[in-house]
């Protein structure tokens, strides 16, 4: 099984309101099967890969800021 995750940020600033309309930030596919987010989900996701980014040091790596992040998991 593999889970690959796409992940496409903006302002962390973009979280105010909690309504149907909002716009994704988390685009996730499993065994290439396109989930649908909420926008709960969404910001848990994001904010959490965000967050293990962060203790990363990604700055080491010539990342200053994160803009676009693309993981893929192998789960065999």
């Amino acid at each position: 099984m593999i889970i690959y995750m796409d992940f496409y940020f903006e302002s962390l600033g973009d979280n105010v309101s909690d309504n149907k309309d909002f716009e994704n930030k988390v685009k996730l596919v499993i065994n290439g099967n396109d989930i649908e987010l909420n926008k709960f989900t969404d910001d848990i996701i994001k904010e959490t890969i965000l967050g293990l980014l962060k203790a990363i040091k990604t700055s080491e790596y010539g990342v200053d800021e994160v803009k676009n992040v693309e993981i893929t998991i192998d789960n065999e």
